[in-house]
């Protein structure tokens, strides 16, 4: 096991030159990934990454072994604005701007007409897409955006009113969202037990050979010369 800041060092390069692997896929400070954990086989099932104890711009990685769950004590909430749109909404907007007519006042400079036209335009998007405040945590996983949270909100919702059929095409949903997020930002998000996910079997099945090509492709990575090495999965 290697681990500890790297700073200056490439994940692709430090492991293909020790022949190990990164386990930790969030970032630890600001966008990047600085302080990682290299492994040579599977010996954490799971990796935490939360908000240190010590005055630090740094977060603090937690990799621990079994099926205890860890409550952090520092865990923060972050209040965040999003709009919601759905078809139904796309609808009413469409109907009610195939009718608009926009009147400028004639004989006003440019300035004041932007202001006139901007003004509305704000003010059809706060009537046909309101903002939404929900809190997401410093304990959420990089792809639960504010618009998946309150999805996940909504379907629990119509889980405990018994309204199954409804949650059950909104999990479909944030299924698809998270998935698209994951394949589009990094594959090694996907867990080993990707193939007994719960959800369609066409999902679980691409989910399994998204890691297969992954793991294939970090395999042909460590037969290469050794240098700094570039390549581009696409899955």
């Amino acid at each position: 096991m290697l681990a500890g800041d790297f700073n200056m060092l490439d994940d692709q390069d430090v492991a293909t030159r020790c022949t190990l692997q990164s386990i930790v896929n969030r970032s630890t400070r600001s966008p990047n990934t600085l302080d990682r954990i290299y492994v040579n086989e599977p010996c954490y099932t799971s990796i935490r990454v939360v908000t240190s104890t010590v005055k630090s711009d740094h977060k603090a990685v937690i990799a621990y072994a079994g099926s205890a769950h860890l409550q952090p004590l520092n865990k923060r909430n972050y209040p965040c604005k999003f709009r919601r749109w759905s078809p139904t909404q796309h609808a009413s907007f469409l109907l009610y701007a195939s009718q608009l007519n926009i009147e400028f006042v004639h004989g006003c400079d440019v300035h004041t007409n932007f202001d006139i036209l901007y003004a509305l335009m704000i003010d059809l998007l706060d009537r046909y897409y309101p903002e939404r405040v929900i809190t997401v945590t410093s304990s959420d996983p990089p792809y639960v955006t504010p618009a998946v949270k309150a999805m996940l909100r909504r379907k629990n919702r119509l889980m405990h009113a018994g309204r199954t059929d409804e949650a059950g095409r909104i999990a479909a949903r944030i299924r698809t969202i998270i998935l698209a997020r994951v394949l589009n930002g990094c594959v090694k998000w996907i867990p080993e037990s990707a193939s007994k996910m719960p959800g369609p079997k066409s999902e679980r099945s691409f989910l399994a050979q998204a890691r297969i090509a992954y793991i294939s492709a970090w395999k042909t990575v460590l037969y290469l010369p050794r240098g700094k090495v570039s390549f581009k999965l696409v899955v």
